[in-house]
Protein backbone atom coordinates (compact mmCIF):
# COMPACT_ATOMS: atom_id res chain seq x y z
CA UNK A 1 0.00 0.00 0.00
CA UNK A 2 1.19 3.17 -0.86
CA UNK A 3 2.50 5.73 1.99
CA UNK A 4 -0.03 8.25 0.32
CA UNK A 5 -2.95 6.11 0.96
CA UNK A 6 -2.06 5.19 4.69
CA UNK A 7 -1.70 8.75 5.54
CA UNK A 8 -5.31 9.74 3.86
CA UNK A 9 -6.79 6.29 5.52
CA UNK A 10 -4.94 7.83 8.52
CA UNK A 11 -6.42 11.20 8.29
CA UNK A 12 -9.68 9.98 7.69
CA UNK A 13 -9.48 7.57 11.02
CA UNK A 14 -9.08 10.72 12.59
CA UNK A 15 -12.15 12.93 11.13
CA UNK A 16 -14.53 9.06 11.93
CA UNK A 17 -13.30 9.29 15.65
CA UNK A 18 -13.80 12.83 16.03
CA UNK A 19 -17.37 12.56 14.49
CA UNK A 20 -17.86 9.34 16.63
CA UNK A 21 -16.54 10.91 19.96
CA UNK A 22 -18.89 13.85 18.99
CA UNK A 23 -21.96 11.61 18.64
CA UNK A 24 -21.50 9.42 21.48
CA UNK A 25 -21.10 12.40 23.93
CA UNK A 26 -24.14 14.49 22.07
CA UNK A 27 -26.27 10.77 22.72
CA UNK A 28 -24.77 10.01 26.04
CA UNK A 29 -24.40 13.59 27.96
CA UNK A 30 -27.23 15.28 26.22
CA UNK A 31 -29.83 13.31 25.00
CA UNK A 32 -29.11 10.24 28.24
CA UNK A 33 -28.86 7.53 25.07
CA UNK A 34 -27.27 4.77 26.00
CA UNK A 35 -26.24 3.80 22.69
CA UNK A 36 -23.71 6.94 22.58
CA UNK A 37 -20.94 4.15 24.73
CA UNK A 38 -20.83 2.25 21.12
CA UNK A 39 -20.25 5.68 19.44
CA UNK A 40 -17.15 5.56 21.73
CA UNK A 41 -15.91 2.84 21.87
CA UNK A 42 -15.93 3.07 17.58
CA UNK A 43 -13.68 6.92 18.32
CA UNK A 44 -11.58 5.10 20.46
CA UNK A 45 -10.99 1.94 18.00
CA UNK A 46 -10.44 4.29 15.30
CA UNK A 47 -9.20 6.64 17.18
CA UNK A 48 -5.23 4.12 17.34
CA UNK A 49 -5.28 4.48 13.53
CA UNK A 50 -5.43 7.97 13.47
CA UNK A 51 -2.96 8.77 16.04
CA UNK A 52 -0.58 6.24 14.19
CA UNK A 53 -0.63 8.12 10.88
CA UNK A 54 -0.20 10.97 13.43
CA UNK A 55 2.59 10.11 15.00
CA UNK A 56 4.23 8.44 11.74
CA UNK A 57 3.65 11.69 9.95
CA UNK A 58 6.33 13.52 12.68
CA UNK A 59 8.09 11.18 14.01
CA UNK A 60 11.13 12.40 12.54
CA UNK A 61 10.70 15.48 14.23
CA UNK A 62 9.54 14.79 17.36
CA UNK A 63 12.23 12.42 18.37
CA UNK A 64 12.22 10.11 21.51
CA UNK A 65 10.04 12.49 23.62
CA UNK A 66 7.35 11.64 20.66
CA UNK A 67 7.78 8.15 20.46
CA UNK A 68 7.29 8.42 23.99
CA UNK A 69 4.20 9.69 23.61
CA UNK A 70 2.66 7.91 21.28
CA UNK A 71 3.40 4.76 23.10
CA UNK A 72 1.35 6.19 26.19
CA UNK A 73 -1.56 7.35 24.51
CA UNK A 74 -1.74 4.05 22.68
CA UNK A 75 -1.53 1.62 24.87
CA UNK A 76 -3.93 4.12 27.31
CA UNK A 77 -6.10 4.76 23.94
CA UNK A 78 -6.55 0.52 23.80
CA UNK A 79 -7.17 0.19 27.77
CA UNK A 80 -10.28 2.49 26.89
CA UNK A 81 -11.15 0.48 23.69
CA UNK A 82 -11.66 -2.24 26.16
CA UNK A 83 -13.68 -0.38 28.37
CA UNK A 84 -16.07 1.26 26.20
CA UNK A 85 -15.97 -2.43 24.73
CA UNK A 86 -17.86 -3.86 27.91
CA UNK A 87 -19.44 -0.73 27.98
CA UNK A 88 -20.99 -1.12 24.47
CA UNK A 89 -21.71 -5.15 24.47
CA UNK A 90 -21.55 -6.51 27.90
CA UNK A 91 -22.74 -4.07 30.43
CA UNK A 92 -26.42 -3.22 29.01
CA UNK A 93 -26.77 -7.11 29.23
CA UNK A 94 -26.12 -7.44 33.25
CA UNK A 95 -28.57 -6.88 35.89
CA UNK A 96 -28.46 -3.54 37.74
CA UNK A 97 -27.36 -5.45 41.15
CA UNK A 98 -24.12 -6.76 39.06
CA UNK A 99 -23.43 -3.55 37.85
CA UNK A 100 -23.77 -1.97 40.98
CA UNK A 101 -21.20 -4.57 42.53
CA UNK A 102 -19.02 -3.78 39.87
CA UNK A 103 -18.96 -0.02 40.68
CA UNK A 104 -16.75 -0.73 44.19
CA UNK A 105 -14.57 -3.78 42.81
CA UNK A 106 -11.01 -4.41 41.42
CA UNK A 107 -12.66 -4.03 37.91
CA UNK A 108 -13.60 -0.22 38.52
CA UNK A 109 -9.91 0.36 40.17
CA UNK A 110 -8.56 -1.36 36.80
CA UNK A 111 -11.04 0.87 34.87
CA UNK A 112 -9.45 4.39 36.87
CA UNK A 113 -5.86 3.43 36.32
CA UNK A 114 -6.53 2.53 32.92
CA UNK A 115 -8.10 6.17 32.18
CA UNK A 116 -5.50 7.86 33.83
CA UNK A 117 -3.09 5.71 31.79
CA UNK A 118 -4.72 7.13 28.88
CA UNK A 119 -4.74 11.00 30.02
CA UNK A 120 -1.24 10.65 30.83
CA UNK A 121 -1.28 9.95 26.91
CA UNK A 122 -2.84 11.60 25.80
CA UNK A 123 -1.16 14.71 27.39
CA UNK A 124 2.02 13.56 26.44
CA UNK A 125 1.05 13.09 22.83
CA UNK A 126 -0.76 16.59 22.44
CA UNK A 127 2.21 18.40 23.87
CA UNK A 128 4.71 16.32 20.96
CA UNK A 129 2.60 17.29 18.48
CA UNK A 130 2.08 20.68 19.84
CA UNK A 131 6.13 21.03 20.11
CA UNK A 132 6.90 19.47 16.55
CA UNK A 133 4.19 22.73 15.29
CA UNK A 134 3.41 20.76 12.28
CA UNK A 135 -0.28 19.99 13.02
CA UNK A 136 -2.39 23.25 13.84
CA UNK A 137 -1.43 23.84 17.68
CA UNK A 138 -5.15 25.32 17.87
CA UNK A 139 -6.37 21.42 17.17
CA UNK A 140 -4.00 20.14 19.61
CA UNK A 141 -4.83 22.04 22.61
CA UNK A 142 -8.72 21.29 21.30
CA UNK A 143 -7.96 17.74 21.53
CA UNK A 144 -6.35 17.90 24.79
CA UNK A 145 -8.50 19.82 27.11
CA UNK A 146 -11.50 17.52 26.09
CA UNK A 147 -10.76 14.13 27.65
CA UNK A 148 -9.96 15.30 31.07
CA UNK A 149 -13.49 16.30 31.78
CA UNK A 150 -14.73 12.62 31.37
CA UNK A 151 -13.35 13.04 35.40
CA UNK A 152 -16.45 15.52 36.02
CA UNK A 153 -19.07 13.48 33.57
CA UNK A 154 -21.31 11.95 36.59
CA UNK A 155 -21.98 15.05 38.21
CA UNK A 156 -21.49 17.57 34.96
CA UNK A 157 -22.23 15.92 32.14
CA UNK A 158 -22.35 19.40 30.45
CA UNK A 159 -18.60 20.32 30.57
CA UNK A 160 -17.69 16.83 29.70
CA UNK A 161 -19.66 17.15 26.51
CA UNK A 162 -17.97 20.47 26.02
CA UNK A 163 -15.07 19.14 26.68
CA UNK A 164 -15.30 15.87 24.16
CA UNK A 165 -16.53 18.09 21.89
CA UNK A 166 -13.56 20.25 21.96
CA UNK A 167 -11.40 17.15 21.63
CA UNK A 168 -13.58 15.53 18.78
CA UNK A 169 -13.52 19.14 16.87
CA UNK A 170 -9.56 18.71 17.58
CA UNK A 171 -9.10 15.08 16.02
CA UNK A 172 -11.31 15.99 13.08
CA UNK A 173 -8.89 19.60 12.55
CA UNK A 174 -5.86 17.05 12.66
CA UNK A 175 -7.33 14.88 10.58
CA UNK A 176 -8.48 17.52 7.51
CA UNK A 177 -4.48 19.27 8.29
CA UNK A 178 -2.90 15.84 7.85
CA UNK A 179 -4.93 15.29 4.38
CA UNK A 180 -3.29 19.31 3.20
CA UNK A 181 0.12 18.36 4.45
CA UNK A 182 0.36 14.73 2.29
CA UNK A 183 -1.05 16.33 -0.39
CA UNK A 184 -4.52 14.51 -0.95
CA UNK A 185 -7.48 17.13 -0.41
Amino acid sequence: MATDTLFSLSALACILAGISIITGTILNDLIKNTKGSLFNFLGALIGLFGITGMYLWQRDTSGIFGLIAYVAVFVGLTLIVCIDYFGSFIAPSLPENELNKLGSSAAMQVTMISALIFLLGEILFGISVFITGILPRIATVLFMVGFPTTSVRRAYPIITFIGLTLSGVGLIWWGVSLLRLAGLS
